[in-house]
Parts: structure tokens; C-alpha cells; sequence
């Protein structure tokens, strides 16, 4: 059972962010807004292994508790998106959002990632739940029709 998120693609902006996050890479559910957007949205079995086994700690700011990375989690169904807040890298602040299939199931999520210090992840969230809910919509629309 995968505990982790795989990065299949990456833009980088003007000023772009250092992020720990590579093409190819693979980086822990419980600690980036990605994998918090995922595992919101996963079966009960994968959620019930990252709450119930050790959550590496990567910065000061990560988080362990499962009890609040549980908080966390619903508070990610009910509004549709997910934020870091230095928990993979300090510095670093990130907001994203889930694509969901016919049956709400995660096929994969889109986040935006900035440096703490001049970008607003709150500010995005709105954008990004858009994007996310159209590629899902797109997706879901090409399976349909074959």
C-alpha cells in the first residue's frame, strides 16, 4: 500500500520556490498538500495505515499527530483542497486540490507551491479547486465516451 505520492509533472514559474518535489519523485501523504489531497480521498485502508503507523517528521513543522493530521484530512473533504504549511520543506507553503473520478475516487491532485514569505496558498485555493474539478470533469467525459 502506497504511502507515498508520485510527482508526474512539474511546472516551475518566474522566481520559482525551491521545493523538495521532483518529476519522478516520490514524497510522504501525510506531509505535502498533494498527498494530504490524496489520502483524504482514498480508501479507508490507506487511510487507516498512514494514521495508524509512524509519521516521519521532515521539518519543525510537520505534522505527527494523527489525531490532528485526521482534523486535517476532513477538513479537506468538506473544503475540497489542501494546504502545507512548511511541513515538507521550511520555507515552504503550498495549497492543492484532488481530481476525483466517476466515484469520488482520487486520480491524482494539482497544487501551487510558493515560498512562504510572498505567496498566500489561501489565495489560490479557490483557482486551483477549479482546475482540478475541470481536469476531473475532462477525464471522467474521455472515459465516457470510448
Amino acid at each position: 500500500m502506497p504511502r507515498c505520492c508520485r510527482y508526474v509533472a512539474k511546472i516551475g514559474g518566474h522566481r520559482q520556490a525551491r521545493v523538495p518535489s521532483r518529476t519522478g519523485g516520490r514524497m510522504p501523504l501525510h506531509c505535502t498538500a498533494i498527498g494530504k489531497a490524496l489520502l483524504a480521498h482514498a480508501d479507508a485502508d490507506l487511510r487507516r495505515a498512514v494514521l495508524t503507523g509512524p509519521l516521519e517528521r521532515r521539518t519543525p513543522h510537520t505534522v505527527v499527530a494523527p489525531g490532528i493530521l485526521r482534523r486535517q484530512l476532513q477538513r479537506v473533504t468538506e473544503t475540497g483542497v489542501a494546504f502545507e504549511r512548511e511541513e515538507s520543506a521550511v520555507g515552504l507553503v503550498c495549497v492543492a486540490a484532488p481530481v476525483l473520478g466517476r466515484r469520488d475516487e482520487p486520480l491524482a491532485a494539482i497544487s501551487v507551491a510558493g515560498p512562504g514569505n510572498r505567496f498566500r496558498p489561501e489565495a489560490q485555493a479557490t483557482a486551483v479547486r477549479a482546475a482540478a474539478a475541470a481536469l476531473g470533469s475532462t477525464l471522467i467525459r474521455r472515459d465516457f465516451l470510448r
